[in-house]
């Protein structure tokens, strides 16, 4: 198993060039294909909620300089995009081919909704790398990162709101329960998992959780020539998430491993959840699947 295509959405927040030197990284690692994806959002979409109480004129002109601000922001990203990929060596292509082992590189820019697109497209690519949202990212991330797990079907890596470049997946920890979509984000993460220097199964004791869950998911790792440390543990007064997010800093791991959102979101939403306390709080890069 490898990963070979990995989706990088860029939406114009300071925190871009470090989710793309990351993806550049991890992409070195698997002589992947890195597709960066930058959508510019159509001011004409927004004219019907602007065209109530405005001239033709003051709505044209609103549009026009709308415009030429996603043009810029577009030209800045492809400007960084170029100058990180020179500085790394990586080649910029348009279609497969040629053969070689080597990262490669390409750019792409679209006119529509940020999440349409990037769940359109991620779902012909191995990974999507983005970071949380934060306060400097366009409010569009969290919808679109929302978008990407629940209709691509394809594993998202969530950075931290404030990523740093590293090397990623030297400690693996798994978030593991036994469910479909903890057992999709283990097979998601196999490549990274079977190069990991250390792994860590990190199961938290719970009443819905089967007690032998956590010895099963070692005995499958053992097939692929892993050996994992087992951990299970209550979940304390912090909740389950808390509780993993601990045993994962406490182990030194670079990379969480989870399924995500094993009840409906509107469940979690309301009352919480693993999938909820990891995605607003973690700070390691975390790989979660649907």
């Amino acid at each position: 198993m490898s990963i070979r295509s990995i989706l990088v959405p860029l939406d114009g927040a300071s925190d871009n060039q470090v989710i793309l030197e990351n993806a550049l990284e991890l992409a070195r690692t698997f002589d992947a294909h890195v597709d960066v994806l930058h959508v510019r959002a159509d001011p004409r979409d927004a004219v019907p909620m602007l065209g109530e109480g405005l001239s033709g004129d003051m709505v044209e002109e609103l549009v026009e300089s709308a415009d030429r601000e996603t043009a810029t922001r577009a030209q800045e990203l492809r400007a960084l995009f170029n100058d990180i990929c020179e500085r790394r060596g990586v080649p910029l292509v348009t279609e497969p081919g040629g053969g070689e082992d080597a990262v490669t590189a390409t750019w792409r820019e679209q006119i529509g909704r940020e999440d349409d697109v990037v769940s359109w497209r991620g779902r012909l690519a191995d990974l999507v790398i983005s970071a949380r949202p934060s306060e400097e990212a366009s409010p569009m991330r969290s919808l679109t990162m929302h978008a990407t797990l629940f209709d691509c079907g394809r594993p998202v890596l969530a950075l931290p709101a404030d990523p740093e470049a590293s090397e990623l997946g030297r400690v693996v920890a798994i978030a593991w329960n036994g469910t479909a979509q903890a057992a999709r984000a283990v097979h998601a993460a196999m490549p990274l998992i079977t190069r990991a220097y250390e792994v860590n199964i990190l199961t938290c004791e719970a009443e819905r959780t089967d007690p032998t869950a956590a010895d099963e998911l070692a005995e499958y790792l053992g097939w692929w020539g892993v050996t994992p440390k087992v951990v299970c543990f209550p979940p304390g007064s912090g909740g389950a998430g808390q509780a993993i997010l601990d045993h994962a800093i406490e182990a030194k791991a670079d990379l969480l491993v989870c399924g995500a959102y094993s009840h409906s979101r509107l469940m979690q939403t309301v009352m919480g959840g693993v999938t909820s306390a990891l995605m607003n709080g973690s700070p390691l890069p975390v790989l979660f699947s649907h």
